[in-house]
């Protein structure tokens, strides 16, 4: 099998692609003069100097990676995967660590969704209104809390302008159409501003229908169980669906304004942003007798969110201070996950805000940021499948972050303080009282070579899913039972990177252990529920143990005429082992990916192969997931050479049209990737 024998060679090939430049361009150092940082980390630093592993995604790359859904967006950066829940939610995966323990923020604020709460709930976050996406993969608790315990994804839409732009006109359009995917979308947005004020509008829209796959919806697995279970019940063999999958649509549209005003003294802005999406939902749950075994049978989820920003900057400084920033936001969010019929059936809203105010100093060389958080958020679900009593949630943290360079070494030490209160109508208060630190070092012996180490010790409390659920999840197909008797969940993590840069390659290597004390997840008890028919699933906490890490590589390998070539090559790898003995379910197989690309003034062409592992390492009751080699190519075309201002795109993903299955997905069974696709996009921005 090929995914076999490329997994096998990573450690090979990686190093070998990020040495293939001349040994001359050892010396030399990359073009620093555009300072880009990244928002997500405490200390706002360059991708190339943070402690931990990050990526950023500007808006090119961003349309280039465009998925359905936030997991979908981001599943090809190095460490990261999706929960994929079809085309109409898909939540990243960090490091095999989901759900709450990644932070999926907007402008650095709360999503305030119910998107951890299941993984058919969509993250109300979109890629057709990023103009950047920050990924810190590795503990981030310190500035939000211990539930960023496997690290932040950070959304940020530039509605908010924290200086004047360029031009009093400026704006982008984006228009893409897919076939094999039934696709279509279109966006853009229009920014006026003068020297001191600018307004921004911006909106989008989606339609995408049914998408099309090579073969069977369902595994070849649990159909054989589906047949021999009709057959043995003295009725024929079901029919089940291919080719395409049925309800497996996603449509959604939404539109924001954003006001600012800013001068020397510093910035402030307003907006405001409204998203209504509809998708269509597998049903995991048990098939009534005598009912036609098809992976779908018609429910969808109408999702609907209000939400308005502040923010506000004062940047000149006064004595040890440089900056002080405030930023809240207010969400209004419901979704109705509709039956059958039309009729609706559970009623999921959360309601509340999230605000943070951070002072950024400075004494001598010692430079940090200390910082107040706080939230409010009512959670409620109301209707057939309403497993957890409504709960009202309240956060309040207080973190300070200091960094001390001498020379070629730098430190940094933090800690946190945090109190997290649950009222729920059924179970009543809890109170869970948390504290975590970190201490960090980077060493550079030389020009473009970085050594970091980290070590941090993080508390998260269990969630109100995990406390309080009582009650019948179709979409997983499990009764969830809740435990309130949980406490705090203990993480210490340390994580190693080496990152080399120079002018035609760079390597970076990061390694990490997690070692969890009362790790909370629900375990399969392997006992059916009698009255649901469910397979029980009981939260309860173990010790466990992370552990792996990701191996990047980019090197300019060649010129032939107009074109430089260069390639890239990426491995990732995490086991996750209970103490005890066993493993965590839905962790995300190893991984390689190796690209090439060529690129001249007005073309750029690209060819990648993304090589997943057999799922092996399972839990108990856990089926296995078949590996999978997916092809990918991508051809754009800038009219005006050199400028972006206009651009068109023809993505091509698994063209060898392979049955890919996402080993994490709760639905993995019922649905495999989508097959072939070539996208054609268009954008302009000016």
């Amino acid at each position: 099998m090929a995914h076999l024998f490329l997994n096998a060679s990573a450690l090979v090939l990686v190093p070998v692609l990020a040495f293939a430049g001349p040994a001359s361009a050892e010396t030399d150092t990359p073009d620093n003069s555009e300072v880009i940082v990244v928002t997500a980390t405490a200390l706002n630093d360059r991708p190339g100097d943070a402690m931990q592993a990050v990526v950023q995604l500007d808006r090119s790359a961003v349309v280039d990676e465009l998925g359905a859904g936030l997991g979908e967006t981001l599943e090809r950066q190095p460490g990261v995967s999706s929960t994929f829940f079809g085309r109409g939610a898909s939540r990243p995966i960090i490091r095999g660590l989901g759900e709450d323990r990644i932070r999926v923020l907007s402008n650095g604020l709360s999503q305030v969704d119910a998107s951890a709460v299941s993984p058919d709930h969509a993250v109300p976050s979109e890629g057709l209104e990023a103009q950047s996406i920050e990924v810190v993969r590795g503990a981030a608790a310190l500035a939000y809390g211990g539930n960023a315990v496997g690290g932040v994804v950070n959304v940020l839409d530039g509605r908010i302008l924290e200086a004047a732009p360029g031009a009093s006109l400026s704006w982008q359009v984006l228009v893409s159409n897919a076939a094999g995917l039934d696709e279509s979308q279109v966006a853009g947005a229009v920014t006026l501003a003068s020297d001191h004020f600018a307004v921004r509008i911006d909106g989008f829209k989606r339609d995408a229908g049914d998408y099309e796959i090579p073969g069977f919806a369902m595994s070849a697995a649990r159909r054989a169980l589906e047949t021999a279970a009709a057959l043995a019940a003295g009725e024929p063999a079901p029919d089940f669906a291919s080719g395409v999958v049925p309800n497996s649509f996603a449509e959604a549209d939404g539109g924001a304004i954003g006001l600012s005003t800013f001068g020397a003294w510093g910035f402030a802005g307003i907006s405001a942003r409204r998203l209504e999406t509809t998708y269509g939902i597998p049903e995991a749950g048990p098939e009534e007798p005598g009912t036609d075994v098809s992976v779908f049978a018609g429910p969808r989820i109408a999702l609907e969110q209000t939400r308005f920003e502040a923010r506000a900057a004062l940047t000149q400084g006064f004595g040890p201070v440089e900056e002080v920033r405030a930023e809240a936001t207010y969400v209004d969010y419901q979704h109705t996950e509709l039956e059958d019929t039309g009729a609706a059936g559970t009623l999921f809203s959360n309601e509340g805000f999230d605000a943070r105010l951070e002072v950024a100093h400075r004494l001598g060389d010692l430079r940090g940021v200390a910082g107040v958080t706080g939230s409010s958020v009512s959670f409620a679900a109301e209707g057939d499948e309403a497993f957890v009593a409504p709960t009202d949630i309240e956060d309040l943290g207080v973190f300070v972050v200091e960094r001390l360079e001498h020379g070629p070494w730098s430190f940094d030490a933090g800690a946190r303080v945090e109190q997290r209160r649950y009222d729920n109508r059924t179970y009543g208060e809890y109170t869970f009282d948390l504290v975590s630190g970190a201490v960090g070092a980077r060493f550079r012996p030389v020009d473009g070579l970085l050594l970091g180490l980290s070590v941090s010790r993080t508390e998260r409390a269990p969630t109100e899913i995990e406390l309080f659920a009582d009650g019948a999840h179709l979409a997983t197909a499990a009764y969830e039972s809740g435990a309130p008797s949980l406490g705090i969940e203990t993480g210490t993590s340390v994580e190693g990177t080496a990152r080399w840069t120079a002018a035609r390659y760079s390597l970076e290597l990061n390694a990490f252990h997690i070692a969890f004390a009362d790790y909370t997840t629900f375990f399969d008890t392997g006992v059916d529920d009698v009255d649901s028919g469910l397979r029980i699933f009981q939260a309860a906490q173990r010790d466990a143990t992370f552990a792996g890490g990701e191996l990047t590589a980019e090197a300019t390998l060649f010129t032939v005429g107009p074109w430089q070539v260069r390639g890239d090559a990426s491995f990732e790898v995490v086991r996750a082992e209970l103490d005890g003995g066993g493993n965590v379910p839905r962790i995300p197989p190893r991984s390689l990916t190796l690209g090439l690309e060529g690129e001249t003034a007005r073309l750029s062409a690209r060819v990648e192969w993304v090589s997943v592992a057999d799922a092996s390492s399972l839990a108990a009751f856990e089926s296995p997931t078949e590996g999978y080699d997916l092809f990918n190519a991508r051809l754009s075309f800038r009219p005006v050479a050199g400028s972006d201002r206009f651009v068109v795109r023809l993505d091509g993903r698994n063209l060898t049209d392979e049955e890919a299955r996402v080993h994490p997905s709760f639905v993995k069974d019922l649905l495999p990737r989508p097959g072939r696709s070539v996208r054609l996009v268009l954008s302009s921005s000016f």
